[in-house]
């Protein structure tokens, strides 16, 4: 059993998103948007989470955090929510350098994905990963996402337009027919 675990995000994480923000600062730079000073207070963080609040009750976004052995020790996101005929969102995530290459990234995105196509009911999960960022791309590949291509000056960070790699995942009740699972989320294959 993994000692790995997602769950809604709330308020009360504003604390300990703070400390692993600050412990991060420099680990996330590369990653990032610029972040100002007051994003790493605990005034910064209360309003980061609002606004992903904010969002989660418009319905655009299920905000997560990720837990090991109980301790929040980053985020996943599903982000830019859509529904009606395209049932998709974005996924992003982050993991504490601590807590870097024991497979936390990959058990976190893949419990997002449950969330994704059995809670949410969608049909695609897209990501990006920048192609200078080899280890985020094993963690989409380990998790079942598909190359899709390569997209030129996708993001602006850390100073300069970033290429990504697109990557996209269908559900696994997928058959290329429904738009949503069989009532009650349960696929029939």
């Amino acid at each position: 059993m993994s000692a790995t675990a997602i769950r809604p995000l709330s308020i009360e994480d504003s604390e300990a998103l703070t400390v692993l923000h600050r412990q991060n600062r420099e680990f996330l730079r590369p990653w990032d948007p610029p972040r100002s000073d007051e994003f790493f207070t605990e005034a910064g963080q209360r309003a980061s989470v609002a606004a992903a609040l904010r969002q989660r009750d418009n319905g655009a976004m299920w905000p997560g955090v990720v837990l090991y052995e109980g301790a929040v020790v980053g985020r996943v996101d599903l982000n830019n929510i859509l529904l009606g005929r395209l049932r998709s969102c974005f996924i992003g995530y982050w993991i504490s350098s601590g807590h870097n290459g024991r497979g936390v990234a990959t058990d976190a995105v893949a419990l997002a994905l449950n969330v994704a196509f059995h809670d949410l009911q969608l049909h695609r999960v897209d990501a990006f990963a920048r192609e200078d960022n080899p280890a985020s791309c094993r963690v989409l590949k380990k998790c079942g996402f598909r190359t899709v291509g390569v997209s030129r000056g996708h993001i602006h960070i850390d100073g300069r337009w970033r290429d990504d790699v697109f990557f996209q995942k269908l559900a696994p009740w997928d058959d290329r027919v429904r738009l949503m699972p069989d009532a009650g989320g349960a696929p029939s294959n």
